[in-house]
C-alpha cells in the first residue's frame, strides 16, 4: 500500500483532496489514523510539547488571518518545515503525523470553545489565559473520549491500534452525523487525548 506521507486529515479538511480520490477512502482513513496513533504514543513528551507550543507561536504571530484557508494553509506549511529539520527520516513522519493532530486541534478550538464562552471562561478566572484555555479543552476531549468509551467500536484490545482506528473512524462518522462538529476535529481530539494521557 503506498505511503502517506502527507497531512490526511488537513488536506481533506481544507477541501483539497476530490471524495474520488484513495486518501478519502475508509481504509486509507482506517490506516491514516493508525499510523498517528502510533506516532503520537510512540513519540517522547517533550518533542510533542516543543511541537505544540511551536504551533501556538506561529498561529499568533506568524499565521494570524481572518481569512480560515490562509491561516490553515500557514499553518500546515510551518508545522511541515518543522518537522523537516529532525535528521531521522522516521522521526520525520511521525513528527508530520502528529503534528497534523496538533493544527487540527488548533483550528478547532473556536469550535470546542466558542468566542462567548472563551470570553466568560477568561472573565471569571485568573492566571495563565492559555493554560485555563487548554484545562478546558482538555475536559470537552475528554467528555468525547468518554462517549467512544461507551460505544462497540471502543472494544479493543491493548495496543491494537487498527482496530482502535476503525472504531474511531465510525465513531466520528456516526458522531458528525448526529452533532455539528466534523470527523477531522472528533477525531483529532480523540487522538491528542489518548496519545497524551501518560
Amino acid at each position: 500500500m503506498k505511503q502517506l506521507t502527507t497531512p490526511l486529515i488537513l488536506l481533506v479538511f481544507c477541501g483539497l483532496l476530490a471524495a474520488e480520490t484513495m486518501p478519502y477512502q475508509q481504509q486509507s482513513r482506517i490506516d491514516y489514523i493508525e499510523k498517528v496513533l502510533v506516532a503520537i504514543t510512540s513519540a517522547q513528551e517533550k518533542d510533542i510539547d516543543n511541537v505544540n507550543s511551536y504551533i501556538n507561536v506561529v498561529d499568533r504571530n506568524n499565521c494570524a488571518s481572518n481569512l480560515s484557508s490562509l491561516r490553515t494553509q500557514c499553518l500546515i506549511q510551518y508545522a511541515m518545515d518543522n518537522c523537516k529539520s529532525l535528521r531521522s527520516q522516521k522521526k520525520k513522519l511521525n513528527c508530520e503525523l502528529y503534528s497534523d493532530i496538533i493544527v487540527v486541534n488548533k483550528l478547532s478550538e473556536v469550535v470546542f470553545i466558542p468566542r462567548s464562552e472563551r470570553y466568560q471562561i477568561l472573565k471569571n478566572n485568573t492566571g495563565n489565559s492559555r493554560q485555563i484555555i487548554v484545562n478546558r479543552l482538555e475536559q470537552k476531549y475528554s467528555r468525547l473520549v468518554t462517549q467512544f468509551s461507551l460505544t462497540p467500536e471502543a472494544n479493543c484490545k491493548g495496543d491494537d491500534y487498527q482496530c482502535l482506528a476503525q472504531g474511531l473512524d465510525k465513531f466520528c462518522l456516526d458522531y458528525t452525523n448526529q452533532k455539528s462538529l466534523s470527523w477531522q476535529y472528533c477525531m483529532s481530539a480523540i487522538v491528542w487525548f489518548i496519545g497524551t494521557a501518560r
